[in-house]
This record gives structure tokens, C-alpha cells and sequence, in this order.
């Protein structure tokens, strides 16, 4: 098969009109088309406020002490940011090429071979729809935690209990579904305006109260220099890497703005723009908050007993010296974390609805379906808030049993875009639209190259427990989640998928 009927392959199978109101990449159950609800700054919102970089950097400090110190956490966010800036392009430009809701799992249905196109289309949908499951579950934990925190900041006598962590948990999950509701959606994409001035106020606020307040700041020597290494791994290059991970997990979930394209006016130029703009905005801002944070961590290892295990409420307590300004910028940290819970059951509701037009997930043909009157996946925002609320009750029992599905979100993101990359390598790039509005010219197989095999390494380094020796609390359970989604997604494909037929063939 030569090049141009590949090429022409693909853009037919992408030639629907994605502009105004002819641009639905998939139509709901009863074909009502999905509605324009984002604007540009709102879609950067979206996919911005998910990861809050420039704050969210914060809550990793207490990695840092045994996992190379303050060098291998700032350095090595120097470094991720290379690598993931070019994994960066490459979404852009697939997302400007091939535009869709399902992102990377449509990707590989029109990149791979008829004969396969099925079935790695499956495993895709299965492997993003679990990866924001987990990003959107992260979401709702981390402000409640934040708010139990504060609590015990306020009153250090209290020591709050994980049922009662779980209840606020469960709020916040219902305060995201109550935003997505009609009538009250309509004022979200405001919301998702304001929270990008909101992260960036934030860290604004924290730089500057941080630098004035903190006394006996740290040396630069002990910033960008003096190597700690105490997690019992013998090699500090080892080391070096596994303290890459808080950094990729706040330069992550590029394809959060492509879950939109049914929502944008111009898909194919809007979300390659609010993917590269929101991947530099992260970058940018949180590469001097990370100097900012080292320099002003006066003591280090009481982060280790922070107020409900939050190192970032400790940080500002030894910093500011003042619980009114602590609890200030907690709040504003816990305004920010709810947003970005928003914004992931966003992503999650569209992608979840956009591959249940495909009979692909549980109850497709009811997720399927779009609101009459607002053209919402409310089936989906429902189901999906139960489901976030049913996998929080894990962290009642297991602390750990939470964190090891937190980190299989990145590695189910991760290992669905390495097939993605596979696939455009094998079937070589000519095959995407010549008139992308974003083109990586001829820099591009090289930049997908290195992306790969990229994705490729930090994600087998998802996999190694962090400390030595391996206790059953330090043990990264990350594996064993992702092996439960590939075994769950295997025996749906043979009790019910492979026995139907996709919806629309």
C-alpha cells in the first residue's frame, strides 16, 4: 500500500466538518450533536488546571528529602521538562491532524491496520478511560486531604480519621458533579476562565509571602548542589530518576484538552494551542516556585509529620510562622484543587461518552446519550461521579492501596500513548493530513523517536518502589493496578464486547 492511500486513508476517515455546528466527531444516542461550550481561555482552563502545576510541585516536597534532595528535585524538572515538551508536540500535532474526543484511542484506531483497529482501539479506550478515572479519583483526594490538614493544622489535638477524610472526599466528588449540571454549566466555563489567573495568583501569593517570611533561608548549596540520598537504593543515578516522577506528573495529561474537540470552535487549531500553551505556562511558572520552595523549607524533615501528611500546610507553617497565612494559602490551594477536580470529570464525562458511541465501555448505550437541551453527557457525569466516589472508599482501609492508583493513571496515560507513538512511527507520519494546522515539519519523526522512547523509560520506572527495603506500605502496588485494568478489560472483551457489534457498523 503506497503513502498516499495511507495518507488518504486517514484523512477520510477524519474528514468530518469540525467547525460550528457540523463538527461533532461522534453525535449521543437520539443524534443530538454536542454544543460549543469552550472558549479558548476556558479549554485552557480545562487542561491547565488539572495538573496546577506551579502549586501542585508542592505537595512532592517530602520526596525529596531521601529520593536526592532538593538537586535531584530541581534539576530533574529541568530535565523532564525537555523530554516532556516534545512529547508535548507530538500530541499537538495528532491532535490537530486527527481530531476526536477519544484522543489517543481514535489515534489508534485510524493509525492501525483495518485488521487490528479494532481491537487496539479497545485496549486504548480502556487504558484512558481507567488513566482519568484515577487522574479524576487523585483530583477529589487531594483537596480533601487539604482540607483535613488545615483542620488538624488548626487543632493539633484532633487527629482526623480516614472515614471522616472519605466524607469530605465524597463532597468534593459532588460538588464537581453539581458544577456539571445544566443551567449551572453555563457559568463553569467562566470558572475555568478565572482559575488560570486563580493557580498563577496563588503561586504569586506563596513566592512572595514565602521569600519575605521565611528566616535563615536555605543555601544555594543546598538547593541545586548537596545530594541526599536515603531511600536504600545503592545507585544515586537510580535515584536520580525515580525523583523524576512528581515532575512528570505535573508535565502530564496532554490529551486533556482533546476530550473537547466536540466543544471547541476549531479543534484543529484550538487544542494543539491550549496544549502547547498550557504545557509552557506549567513549565514556566513552576521551574522558580521549585527554587523558591527549596529555599524557604527551613526544615526539611518535619514535612515527614506534616498536618495530615501535607508537607506543602507544614512548609507554610515553619515559613510564615502565622497560621492566618497558612490557612490562607491553603485555601486558595484548595480553590484551585477543586477546579481542577472539575475540570478532570470534564475530560472524563467527554471521553467516556465519546467511546460508549463505540459499545466499547459498560453500559454504553446509556452513556451514549446526550442532554436535549444542553447537549451534557449527564448519564456519563453520573455514573462516573459513582464510580470516583466507590474507589475513595479505598482509602479508608489503605493509604497505600490509593497512592498505587494514582500511580497507575500515569502509567495507563503513558503506556496509551506509547502505542499511539508506535503506531505513527510504524506507519510513518506522511499518512496524517498535509494541511494540519500544526505540522512538525521535518523535525518530526525524530521528535516522536525521542518521545517514545521517552515514554517508554519513565514509565518502566513507574514500576520501581521508591524505598528499600520493600515493605507492604512501601511497596509500588502501580503495576499490579494496571494488570487489574488489562484483566477486567479482557473479560469484558470476552463475556460481552466480542460478542456484539460495534454501535453504528
Amino acid at each position: 500500500m503506497t503513502q498516499d492511500t495511507l495518507r488518504n486513508d486517514v484523512k477520510a476517515s477524519v474528514s468530518h466538518d469540525t467547525m460550528a455546528d457540523e463538527k461533532s466527531s461522534t453525535e449521543g444516542d437520539l443524534g443530538i450533536k454536542p454544543k460549543v461550550h469552550f472558549s479558548l481561555l476556558g479549554a485552557i482552563g480545562v487542561q491547565y488546571s488539572v495538573t496546577s502545576a506551579p502549586i501542585a510541585i508542592g505537595a512532592y516536597m517530602s520526596l525529596a528529602i531521601g529520593l536526592g534532595g532538593s538537586p535531584a528535585y530541581f534539576w530533574g524538572f529541568f530535565m523532564v521538562g525537555f523530554f516532556q515538551l516534545l512529547v508535548c508536540l507530538t500530541t499537538a500535532e495528532l491532535a490537530s491532524a486527527i481530531p476526536h474526543s477519544s484522543g489517543p484511542a481514535y489515534w489508534a484506531i485510524t493509525l492501525a491496520s483495518p485488521k487490528y483497529a479494532r481491537s487496539v482501539g479497545y485496549i486504548m479506550g480502556w487504558l484512558t478511560n481507567a488513566g482519568w478515572f484515577f487522574v479524576s479519583s487523585a483530583s477529589t483526594l487531594y483537596p480533601a486531604q487539604l482540607t483535613m490538614g488545615l483542620v488538624e493544622a488548626a487543632y493539633p489535638d484532633f487527629p482526623a480519621k480516614s472515614w471522616q477524610t472519605y466524607l469530605v472526599y465524597v463532597c468534593f466528588a459532588l460538588l464537581y458533579l453539581f458544577f456539571n449540571l445544566p443551567v449551572i454549566f453555563r457559568s463553569v466555563n467562566w470558572l475555568l476562565r478565572i482559575v488560570v489567573f486563580a493557580v498563577n495568583g496563588t503561586a504569586i501569593y506563596l513566592l512572595i509571602a514565602l521569600l519575605v517570611r521565611t528566616q535563615h533561608k536555605q543555601t544555594a548549596r543546598f538547593v541545586f548542589v548537596e545530594y541526599a540520598n536515603e531511600s536504600g537504593w545503592a545507585s544515586d543515578g537510580f535515584v536520580f530518576f525515580l525523583a523524576l516522577l512528581p515532575a512528570v506528573g505535573c508535565l502530564s495529561a496532554f490529551d486533556n484538552a482533546t476530550h473537547l474537540t466536540d466543544e471547541l470552535e476549531n479543534p484543529q487549531k484550538q487544542v494543539p494551542q491550549v496544549i502547547i500553551g498550557s504545557f509552557l505556562m506549567s513549565y514556566l511558572t513552576t521551574l522558580p516556585m521549585i527554587i523558591v520552595y527549596q529555599f524557604c523549607n527551613v526544615e526539611p524533615e518535619s514535612l515527614l509529620a506534616a498536618p495530615g501528611h501535607q508537607p506543602f500546610i507544614q512548609l507554610m507553617q515553619n515559613a510564615f510562622r502565622s497560621f492566618a497565612m497558612s490557612a490562607a494559602g491553603t485555601s486558595m490551594i484548595i480553590f484551585c484543587f477543586s477546579i481542577a477536580g472539575t475540570a478532570a470529570l470534564i475530560s472524563w464525562s467527554r471521553l467516556y461518552w465519546s467511546f460508549s458511541a463505540q459499545g466499547a465501555l459498560p453500559f454504553s448505550s446509556t452513556m451514549s446519550k446526550l442532554s436535549s437541551h444542553d447537549a451534557l453527557p449527564i448519564n456519563a457525569l453520573c455514573w462516573n461521579t459513582g464510580l470516583i466516589c466507590a474507589i475513595g472508599a479505598i482509602s479508608i482501609g489503605s493509604t497505600t492501596a490509593m497512592n498505587a492508583l494514582l500511580g497507575a493513571a500515569n502509567l495507563c496515560l503513558l503506556s496509551a500513548f506509547s502505542i499511539v507513538l508506535g503506531l505513527l512511527l510504524y506507519r510513518g507520519r506522511k499518512v496524517l493530513d498535509p494541511e494540519r494546522w500544526f505540522n512538525l515539519g521535518r523535525w518530526g519523526d525524530l521528535i516522536v523517536w525521542v518521545s517514545l522512547m521517552w515514554i517508554i523509560f519513565i514509565s518502566i520506572m513507574f514500576c520501581f518502589p521508591l524505598y528499600l527495603p520493600v515493605t507492604a506500605e512501601a511497596m509500588n502496588w502501580t503495576l499490579v493496578v494496571f494488570a487489574g485494568v488489562l484483566v477486567i478489560a479482557g473479560a469484558y472483551w470476552l463475556c460481552i464486547y466480542s460478542r456484539g457489534r460495534i454501535v453504528g457498523e
